[in-house]
């Protein structure tokens, strides 16, 4: 069964199983690239129609140089521009008060993915889960000097920027 619900961005449509719902993929900022590379957190721009959420989104490119976690920990999902994604599970779609739990990856500051963790069981219990994903590596934890610095943690606290996927959900 998919459910839409429209958020601030646009609607997204999501599945339903077991009685939890689930939306993978969503952007909560604009993709770190191009000439948002290394600038702060963006705010998505709308989107029209109805953005598919049944599939966890791109991870950040890792760091190019092999880690001893490369071995331990397959990726799920191929890494790509639109990164910057979050996934959201829950039992009560427009249910107010719901506790909600964000979990955030991981890695060493170099690897980093919101595909290998299923919210369901904390769905089940009444929390609302969401998993995100960030910048790694230079791209998220250099500074250049010019008071732009730890894009990756930035990106963390910018899910308030997505504030409007939570309250549609």
């Amino acid at each position: 069964m998919n459910e839409i619900v429209t958020t601030r961005q646009g609607k997204v449509q999501g599945s339903r199983s077991d009685g939890v719902y689930v939306f993978k993929g969503i952007p909560y900022t604009t993709a770190p690239f191009g000439a948002y590379r290394m600038l702060l957190p963006q705010s998505v721009e709308p989107w029209g129609g109805i953005r598919g959420a049944f599939a966890y989104g791109a991870r950040p490119p890792p760091v190019p140089y092999p880690s001893r976690l490369d071995a331990l920990f397959p990726e799920m999902v191929a890494s790509g521009e639109d990164c910057l994604n979050l996934n959201v599970w829950t039992t009560g779609l427009r249910a107010v008060g719901q506790p909600v739990m964000v979990w955030i990856a991981g890695g060493e500051f170099e690897h980093v993915t919101n595909a290998d963790y299923d919210g369901s069981r904390f769905a089940r219990d009444g929390v609302v889960c969401v998993s995100i994903s960030y910048r790694v590596g230079a791209d998220g934890f250099l500074c250049l000097g010019d008071g732009t610095a730890n894009c990756g943690p930035l990106c963390q606290d910018s899910c308030r920027i997505a504030d409007g996927v939570m309250s549609a959900i």
